[in-house]
């Protein structure tokens, strides 16, 4: 774990500041780097008793000569999530190094912690990328993405919403990557950056239910940092997440053409009228008409061709009022769609339509 790069920078950075000799030295004992280069690559005995029993040891004259390859100072261990990952050594008289032993100990493993703290999450962001670029491509689930995908540090549960962020103007796309970092800090949301000043947020699980609240933060940042929204349909497999991504791709382009974040279901007609993917159309017509039996549609295109009127309605059916409110009530609880609404009812006839033309 600890790399010869990383040992190196911790003996330059700690002789600085010391004017003693300073060992860096992996758990096997095997001395990494150090201000005496002649040392290097050299077995540290007293390294290695100090990885055995995690204490520190101090070594005199008398006691150097008992450990191969051993000066007189001070081996303290490093330590990594309570796990010894090397030594560092200051060589010296042991009772004039009391004061500073601790401070290097403490500074070294600081400098660890950071690199390796650094390294780790540079992995999962990458890590991160690749598994979500080859779920919005459609790719097979073969056995590397799901080693992958059991490697992230959370599960990748559903539902899924993709959230696609453009950030506009000279600004420093670090700065808002940075931002991203303190806001889903340590929660279960793949993001990353897809290209220039483009990034990705794939919410899964419960983070999907707390979506207002994290477009109020992303909001936040639109006057310092000039981006916009664009918010892809609820997805409930992993299968799905391309349609997801399109979505939400489509949806952003709608949001840079009039300045203010979109929805897609907000703009999802004028896909489906603007280019007649048979994918889209699918997913539409199961949106918004799964469910229906033939009666109910038959009650519907009556319902339209009557200009939604009641009484009109029911008498073309021969039916009671009553029994058309029904199953006009019916229809609203399945669909989500309520067909006395005129909004609703366009996106129900138009459903219609469509599933003719098929």
């Amino acid at each position: 774990m600890l790399s010869i790069k990383l040992a190196e920078e911790v003996v330059d950075q700690t002789m600085l500041r010391l004017h003693h000799n300073i060992n860096v030295i992996s758990p096997t004992g095997v001395i990494l780097a150090s201000g005496d280069k002649e040392r290097i690559d050299l077995i540290h005995e007293g390294a290695i008793e100090v990885v055995r029993n995690g204490q520190p040891l101090l070594i005199d004259e008398k006691l150097s000569s008992q450990f191969q390859n051993c000066k007189p100072g001070v081996n303290m261990p490093i330590r990594y999530h309570d796990k010894v990952i090397g030594v560092i050594g200051i060589t010296g008289n042991p009772s004039e190094l009391n004061e500073i032993a601790n401070l290097v100990q403490l500074t070294t493993e600081m400098m660890v912690h950071q690199v390796l703290t650094e390294s780790e999450s540079e992995w999962q962001r990458k890590n991160g990328d690749f598994i979500f670029k080859a779920l919005i491509e459609d790719e097979p689930m073969h056995s590397t993405i799901m080693e992958r995908i059991h490697k992230l540090p959370f599960l990748l549960k559903e539902p899924f919403q993709i959230i696609l962020l453009k950030q506009e103007g000279n600004h420093s796309s670090n700065t808002l990557a940075i931002n991203l970092e303190n806001i889903f800090y340590k929660q279960p949301i793949l993001f990353g950056q897809l290209e220039l000043n483009e990034y990705y947020i794939c919410l899964c699980g419960d983070a999907v239910k707390q979506l207002r609240d994290i477009l109020n933060q992303l909001t936040k940042l639109r006057k310092k940092l000039e981006i916009y929204m664009g918010i892809g349909p609820i997805v409930n497999s992993l299968s799905e997440l391309s349609y997801g991504f399109n979505g939400a791709k489509t949806a952003l382009t709608f949001s840079l053409e009039v300045k203010q974040d979109t929805f897609f279901e907000e703009i999802e007609v004028y896909t489906l009228l603007k280019n007649k993917n048979d994918h889209d159309v699918q997913k539409f017509l199961q949106k918004t008409l799964l469910g229906l039996s033939e009666k109910m549609l038959h009650t519907l295109e009556a319902f339209f061709e009557s200009d939604l009127q009641i009484n009109i309605c029911a008498d073309r059916l021969q039916i009671h009022r009553h029994t058309l409110t029904y199953r006009l009530n019916k229809i609203h609880e399945l669909t989500g769609y309520q067909p006395q609404n005129f909004k609703d009812a366009f996106l129900l006839k138009l459903a219609l339509m469509l599933s003719k033309q098929r």
